[in-house]
């Protein structure tokens, strides 16, 4: 039976250890950036769907890598392992980008501020979550560089999660924002532009 690459080579393994606590810091940093009071927060249960969705993928994608043998990657695990790195990457600075975007706007929590507006620049001009599109590459991209073919199901599981969170987040936009915000949503796409 074969094992992962992360934990057939010591190398590999602090390598993706330490591109996943490049990760937690980075959304750590958004978090706290980001953190404000808000009495009547709303989309509570929303945001533990989402953890559920980042724990089988950051958790559950290594361990079912680590016990499903027979679905590890063995042939180009290197070039599986580097690609989902850069995947893992890419996917991470298309969130730190649509989060900069939304400036103080962007929270964890599902909430608005007084004043806030439409954002349809950047990242935004097309789709209404770009947030939640690179969380999903990224996530996507750790997956692959576990190297097991059954990894990438869990992104399934976060996927699933977003498509809970989505829908309660834009009807609490459009109840704030209004016609501005149903405007945007006649002509944009939610996660992938021209797909979903």
């Amino acid at each position: 039976m074969s094992t992962p690459l992360f934990a057939a080579e010591p190398l590999a393994g602090l390598t993706l250890a330490a591109a996943q606590a490049a990760w937690l810091v980075s959304e750590v940093r958004i978090g706290r950036r980001n953190r404000m009071p808000a009495p009547d927060r709303i989309g509570r249960g929303s945001g533990l769907v989402v953890g559920i969705g980042l724990v089988a993928v950051y958790v559950g994608g290594p361990m079912l890598s680590l016990t499903v043998t027979a679905a590890t990657i063995t042939t180009g695990a290197v070039i599986c392992f580097v690609a989902g790195l850069a995947i893992a990457a890419a996917g991470q600075a298309l969130r730190l980008r649509a989060v900069r975007e939304l400036g103080a706007s962007f929270t964890f929590e599902l909430q608005t501020v007084a004043g806030q507006r439409v954002i349809d620049t950047g990242p935004y001009a097309r789709v209404r979550h770009p947030s939640y599109t690179g969380a999903l590459i990224c996530a996507l991209g750790f997956t692959v560089a576990y190297t097991n073919w059954l990894a990438p199901l869990t992104v399934l599981v976060l996927a699933a999660a977003y498509m809970v969170r989505i829908p309660a987040e834009e009807r609490m936009l459009v109840a704030a924002l209004g016609d501005p915000y149903r405007r945007y949503i006649d002509r944009t796409w939610r996660l992938v532009p021209h797909v979903l």
